[in-house]
């Protein structure tokens, strides 16, 4: 017998994609679970779709929540989490389309995981994903290679201050780390980023090089994945504003954490996060020797040029 399963769905205005999704939940291998959905007040027939699912007997339950206020993305999700009480925890976005074996690769790995480091350690498990255009035609068979991402970087909460690896539609997470995540604040850049800080700092990190989700690209993506490359820097360099703004809400998050976690962290972990939040009134020498010595960087050197620079 299974332990309990709880998929989590946001939704908003998400009409034209949401029945593939949904198509593809209810064919994964594994079917213990039950799918919670949040709409955010969609102004289309997001929800009517939804509620034509509701009336058709699966072999898992459809649970729809009620809401009276548009949250946005990474409150949605906070939401959800705060209803669920279920084992295990897999976050959905409404556009994606989940390969059949997702839950169950996933499991199995979550599974293993706790035999290793015992079933109290919270513990996340996220994947590669194969990245598709509207039509759902193969753009790249990684997005890990797509977007010159690290999953496994080898000083992991620095680098995790600086830059998320961690594609929320992807994650799977136990109750353990559940539980120490809300309430989310509103000052984290995304559900997924924050998650991926604190399991970093208070349990484990596992990543799976298998794709198991086609991740789809269209103009209404909250997030979407720009392919690296000279096209992709170029835009960067023109928008220095935008550069500056997203290295201040590195730091904001990370005060944040610390204020919420520091009776929690151990002091090497204090002297990593402090450090980073006090870069900006470093000199510009003093800045690259601890970007260095600490780990605070991307992968790539023109990224890393910009943040030393722009921090």
């Amino acid at each position: 017998m299974l332990s309990k399963i709880d998929v989590l769905l946001a939704t908003y205005n998400g009409e034209e994609y949401i029945r593939e999704q949904l198509d593809s939940i209810i064919e994964q291998t594994i079917s213990e679970f039950s799918l919670i959905i949040r709409d955010d007040l969609s102004q289309d027939q997001t929800l009517a779709k939804i509620q034509k699912y509701q009336k058709i007997p699966y072999h898992f339950k459809i649970s729809v929540i009620a809401s009276n206020v548009r949250l946005g993305v990474s409150q949605a999700f906070e939401a959800l989490l705060q209803i669920s009480q279920a084992d295990y925890l897999f976050f959905c976005d409404q556009d994606d389309i989940w390969l059949p074996n997702k839950i169950e690769i996933s499991l199995n790995k979550m599974l293993k995981m706790e035999k290793e480091h015992d079933k109290r350690t919270p513990i996340l498990i996220h994947t590669d994903l194969k990245v598709v255009n509207n039509n759902l035609n193969l753009i790249s068979p990684s997005f890990r290679k797509y977007q010159n991402l690290d999953p496994n970087p080898q000083n992991l909460l620095p680098r995790l201050l600086v830059q998320n690896f961690v594609t929320g539609c992807t994650m799977m997470i136990n109750k353990p780390l559940k539980d120490l995540i809300i309430p989310i604040p509103t000052q984290a850049i995304m559900h997924d980023w924050w998650i991926a800080l604190t399991a970093a700092n208070f349990g484990k990190i596992a990543y799976i090089t298998e794709p198991t989700v086609l991740y789809r690209q269209h103009q209404q993506n909250t997030v979407g994945a720009r392919a690296w490359g000279i096209n992709y820097i170029f835009s960067r360099a023109k928008n220095i504003e935008k550069i500056k703004t997203d290295i201040q809400k590195t730091i904001l998050q990370a005060q944040t954490f610390r204020e919420i976690y520091q009776n929690k962290l151990s002091k090497e972990q204090l002297e990593i996060i402090n450090t980073y939040i006090d870069l900006p009134n470093k000199p510009l020498l003093i800045r690259k020797y601890l970007m260095i010595k600490n780990g605070y960087y991307q992968l790539g050197k023109l990224k890393n040029m910009g943040f030393l620079i722009f921090i």
